[in-house]
C-alpha cells in the first residue's frame, strides 16, 4: 500500500499526461539521450563552440519550460479547451524550434541569423515564426492565470510574475534578430551572411563562458534572456514552497507575503532590465562597470531581502503533516 500522500501526487501525476506540454518534456529529456553522445562523438565546432551544444541546451531549456508550465496549469481547467489548445501550440512551436536547430547542427551550420542561402534562411524564418507563435501562446495563458478569481491571492501573483518575466525574457530575443549597421550594408551589396546576432559590439563567436557561451567582451542578450525565461521556476518554487508550508500550518498568512513578493517581483525585473541595457550598450555582464554594478547590487539587496522576510518563522512550533498536490 501506498501512503495517502504518495497516492496523491501519482494521482496528480497521472492527470498530466493528457497534457501534451507533459510528453514534450518527456520527448526533449529523451532527446538528451541521442544528443550528450553526439558531444562527445562528434568533433566539429561552430563559432568556437562544440556543433552539439546549441541543441542540447535548448532541449533543456524546453523540457523546464513545459514541466514549470505543466505545473502551472494544474490551477487551471486542463479540460479548457482553450487551455488544451494553447498547450497544443506550445508544444508544437517548441518542437519546430529543436527540430530545425538539431537538423542544421547536424548539418554543421549555424540555425540562428544564417541567411547564407534560401534554404537557411528559410529555416531561420520559420524558427522565428513559430518562436512568435509561441510567445502568444505563452501570453495568453498568463491572461487565462490573470483572469482566474478562486486561486490564492499569494500563488496567483507568484505565477503571474514568473509569468510575466518570462514573456519579458522570450522577447528580448526580437532584439537579437535585428539586422546589425555592418550586415545592412553587406545586404546592400547582395551578400547574405547573417541576419542578426547573440553580441553587441563585437561579432558572434568571440571570447565566451564554457557551454553558455555568453560573451566576456561585448555585450550579450542571451543573458537577461537566459535570466528572464527561467524567472519562472524561481516564482514557481516559491509558490510550492510556501503554498505547501501554509497547508501544513495554518498560522502560516499568504496575504501577509504578497509585498514582500513584489519587491522580489521588481527586483528581478529590474535586474533583468539591466542586463537587457547593459547588453544594447556592447557591455559584457563579466566586465561590469560601475553604474551597471550599482544597479545590480541594489536590485540583489532588496530581493534577498524580500525572499528573507517571505520565510516563515521556523523556529516557532513543530509543523503538521500535510501536502499540496
Amino acid at each position: 500500500m501506498f501512503p495517502h500522500s504518495l497516492k496523491l501526487k501519482f494521482e496528480w501525476l497521472d492527470k498530466q499526461k493528457s497534457n501534451p506540454l507533459y510528453w514534450n518534456g518527456i520527448v526533449m529529456g529523451l532527446s538528451l539521450l541521442v544528443l550528450f553522445p553526439l558531444l562527445f562523438l562528434d568533433p566539429r565546432m561552430l563559432q568556437s563552440a562544440p556543433i552539439w551544444i546549441k541543441p542540447i541546451k535548448f532541449s533543456v531549456s524546453i523540457a523546464v519550460y513545459s514541466f514549470t508550465l505543466v505545473w502551472i496549469l494544474q490551477f487551471l481547467s486542463l479540460q479548457e479547451k482553450t487551455i488544451q489548445k494553447l498547450s497544443w501550440v506550445l508544444t508544437i512551436t517548441t518542437f519546430i524550434e529543436i527540430v530545425c536547430i538539431v537538423l542544421q547542427a547536424g548539418r554543421g551550420i549555424s540555425s540562428h541569423f544564417n541567411i547564407t542561402t534560401p534554404f537557411n534562411g528559410f529555416i531561420f524564418s520559420l524558427m522565428g515564426t513559430s518562436i512568435t507563435v509561441f510567445w502568444v501562446a505563452h501570453l495568453l495563458v498568463t491572461i487565462r492565470i490573470l483572469r482566474k478569481t478562486d486561486v490564492n491571492k499569494f500563488i496567483k501573483e507568484c505565477l503571474m510574475w514568473g509569468l510575466f518575466i518570462a514573456s519579458y525574457g522570450m522577447i528580448l530575443g526580437f532584439f537579437m534578430t535585428t539586422p546589425r549597421p555592418e550586415q545592412l550594408e553587406e545586404m546592400k551589396q547582395g551578400i547574405l551572411n547573417a541576419n542578426g546576432g547573440h553580441t553587441f559590439g563585437a561579432p558572434d563567436g568571440g571570447p565566451g563562458i564554457l557551454f553558455f557561451g555568453w560573451s566576456t567582451v561585448a555585450g550579450d542578450m542571451r543573458v537577461p534572456h537566459f535570466f528572464g525565461m527561467h524567472a519562472m521556476q524561481f516564482f514557481s518554487v516559491v509558490a510550492w514552497f510556501l503554498g505547501t508550508l501554509s497547508r501544513k500550518d495554518n498560522n502560516i498568512s499568504l496575504d501577509s507575503k504578497i509585498p514582500y513578493l513584489r519587491i522580489s517581483g521588481l527586483s528581478i525585473f529590474s535586474i533583468i532590465v539591466i542586463m537587457n541595457v547593459q547588453a544594447l550598450s556592447g557591455e559584457s555582464i563579466f566586465a561590469t562597470s560601475k553604474p551597471y554594478l550599482f544597479g545590480y547590487l541594489a536590485a540583489i539587496f532588496f530581493l534577498v531581502v524580500s525572499i528573507v522576510l517571505m520565510m516563515p518563522n521556523f523556529h516557532r512550533k513543530p509543523i503538521a503533516q500535510g501536502v499540496l498536490s
